[in-house]
């Protein structure tokens, strides 16, 4: 799907739905990291299209950085962008970025990755976090740490509904309830994608409300998870 922005470059990467959303989640002129970077699609989409001033592509692979080179190369964006071996964001330094993409990953791992470096909690920085997995972790792990979610972006790729997470740190604590980390700011969201991620999320749920039924263990947990299914499965029926 093309990127929704109006741009004129001349020639760009077709990116899909979920990085198209992530790439519309990038603050226009900024130094960008994407972390992961896997084959480059999305920081060449950034530098080819002029939306970021400049960028890293960072892996902790080698074969993934090599992907990413061909195509920035391809793309006419090897110039603005510095590849970096490296593991998480242990290659950049305080003041080299103003947004960093962490996607395609476990919660805990954007976690840990986001977490490892003190320099993270600037709130001048904006991190754009696209787990595939643990995403009540994640959100849960960003407010108790004084990261707040500015905005969520839902979209639906490969027939598979995800959410965009915009953070910063602005080291106000918040300990969320059971229900706004599984649904963060989807929860009033109406939109067809974002409907399509809180069905989703009711649909594990009920899967593990009926694998904590047939234990004698854990009712007080079972008890909570199935107040969330009972107010997800309102929710999704509006």
């Amino acid at each position: 799907m093309p990127m929704r922005a109006d741009l004129n470059a001349p020639r760009l990467l077709r990116l899909d739905n979920r990085l198209s959303a992530i790439a519309s989640l990038v603050r226009p002129g900024v130094r960008c990291a994407d972390i992961g970077t896997d084959h480059g699609y999305l920081i060449t989409w950034l530098a080819a299209s002029g939306r970021i001033q400049s960028g890293f592509a960072c892996d902790i692979n080698r074969k993934p950085l090599d992907k990413a080179a061909f195509s920035l190369s391809e793309y006419g964006a090897a110039d603005r962008v510095k590849l970096l071996l490296c593991d998480g964001l242990s290659g950049l330094h305080p003041g080299d970025v103003d947004d960093i993409v962490i996607a395609g990953m476990g919660g805990d791992l954007i976690w840990e990755i986001l977490s490892a470096p003190s320099w993270t909690r600037d709130p001048a920085l904006r991190f754009l976090l696209q787990p595939m997995t643990k995403t009540e972790r994640l959100r849960r792990s960003l407010w108790e740490n004084g990261f707040e979610i500015l905005r969520e972006e839902p979209v639906e790729a490969g027939g598979f509904p995800y959410t965009i997470l915009q953070v910063a740190y602005t080291g106000k604590v918040r300990h969320p309830s059971l229900l706004e980390a599984y649904t963060g700011l989807l929860w009033q969201d109406g939109r067809p994608a974002a409907v399509n991620y809180l069905e989703k999320v009711m649909r594990q749920m009920r899967e593990k409300v009926e694998g904590l039924s047939i234990s004698a263990q854990n009712r007080e947990e079972y008890a909570l998870y199935q107040t969330l299914l009972t107010e997800l499965e309102s929710r999704c029926k509006q």
